[in-house]
């Protein structure tokens, strides 16, 4: 597992999501939770990395693309709605 190429390739997924967005998400959006609603968020992110960096595709491993879609939903999470009381 490489996890630096993990976080690259999350880097990669979450800037095409915010220029697909034009860089506008309401506030409990975030690029993680969009991801996540593709129908493959690994994918997502592993094709966007790829127009940069096609030579980086072939060591991601199923490791890392389990940690992919952990962090994914460990962010999409963190980034839940605040309750101010």
């Amino acid at each position: 597992m490489d996890h630096s190429l993990g976080i690259a390739c999350i880097g990669y997924g979450s800037m095409r999501m915010l220029r697909a967005h034009r860089f506008s998400l309401a506030p409990a959006q975030s690029p993680a939770r969009l991801i996540l609603a593709e129908p493959d968020p690994v994918a997502f992110c592993v094709e966007a990395m790829s127009r940069d960096h096609p030579e980086w595709v072939e060591r991601i491993d199923q490791d890392t693309r389990t940690f992919i879609r952990k962090r994914l939903q460990r962010e999409a999470e963190r980034a839940g709605p605040m309750h101010l009381h």
